[in-house]
């Protein structure tokens, strides 16, 4: 969700949306455009293999389709995937304290994200490269997000993560240009990146899954109004991880660990804990699963050695 510190009249707190759900303004409704993605590509560069689980095999997190269709105060969006989406369990605990499955992921879904680049305006150098931490890619000049919306099972902690992930990158940076920083600058750069996020990132709360479909609602307020076909739209999957880690040494003022934001890695040989088919030596080998690309380039090229920026797609064109 958008970085504000009381919740807004469209949040819900802590649950998926039972009344007023997003799935009411789509049935049957003529969507504002449809973004089709080929079946059977939720291999990566191509070499990528799901991990070694019952809940995610192939299929699990293949992106058939991106539709946009018009609600009340925003936008509905939909993501189809080519298998029922797997529901978190209440009777399976992830971790010591006894908190289940369906506990920690409480909006319907938990094996995946969908990130979500919008270019608004198509002014090559106006909006931003960067993908999420630990996505590994960079967006085409031309096609520089200035709105970003990440579907992920547990929006609240993506939220706190991302925050702190960028208030270090942006410290970091400051200290490169300035040297030693006081309290005072670093309140500034603070205060910039809480900006910075408010005005670009938005977590969905408003989330109903339905067989092989999620739907998520984005507010008008975000957007400046509804979803447009002539704007830029660059989506990405990848597997969601629910642990919360704890990285000793950001505690104690020492450089945080490279980390993704909620993403399940991508490493070599086989494993449960994370997908396989990874380039030994290769550190920043993108762990996206499938990617929406525009004709004329493919999937495996973006995430593959040596990958070119990624284009977004326009609806329209």
């Amino acid at each position: 969700m958008t970085f504000f510190r009381r919740p807004l009249p469209w949040l819900v707190l802590g649950a998926v949306l039972t009344s007023a759900c997003p799935g009411r303004h789509t049935r049957g409704n003529t969507p504002l455009f449809t973004l089709e993605d080929p079946r059977g590509d939720d291999h990566g560069d191509g070499d990528l293999r799901y991990p070694l689980r019952e809940d995610m095999a192939p299929g699990s997190l293949d992106l058939l389709s991106l539709a946009a269709y018009p609600a009340p105060g925003g936008t509905v969006f939909t993501a189809t995937l080519a298998r029922p989406i797997a529901k978190p369990e209440a009777a399976r605990t992830v971790d010591l304290t006894g908190e289940t499955q369906a506990q920690r992921a409480r909006f319907g879904f938990y094996t995946f994200n969908v990130d979500l680049y919008v270019d608004t305006d198509g002014v090559e150098g106006s909006g931003r490269t960067d993908t999420l931490p630990g996505r590994f890619l960079t967006l085409a000049p031309g096609s520089a997000w200035e709105k970003m919306i990440l579907l992920t099972p547990r929006p609240y902690q993506a939220r706190d993560t991302l925050r702190g992930l960028w208030k270090h990158e942006a410290r970091q940076e400051r200290q490169r240009q300035q040297g030693p920083l006081g309290e005072a600058v670093l309140r500034e750069v603070d205060a910039e990146v809480e900006r910075e996020l408010e005005a670009r990132v938005f977590i969905p709360t408003r989330v109903r899954v339905n067989g092989p479909t999620v739907e998520f609602f984005v507010p008008e307020e975000f957007l400046g109004g509804m979803a447009q076909p002539g704007w830029g739209y660059a989506a990405a999957v990848t597997g969601a991880s629910l642990e919360t880690k704890v990285d000793v040494p950001a505690l104690f003022g020492g450089t945080p660990r490279a980390q993704g934001l909620m993403v399940l890695p991508i490493g070599t040989g086989d494993s449960r804990e994370r997908f396989g088919g990874g380039r030994l030596g290769d550190p920043g080998q993108s762990p996206v699963v499938d990617l929406l690309v525009p004709e004329g380039v493919t999937q495996e090229q973006l995430l593959g050695i040596n990958a070119p920026p990624w284009p977004a797609v326009v609806p329209l064109r």
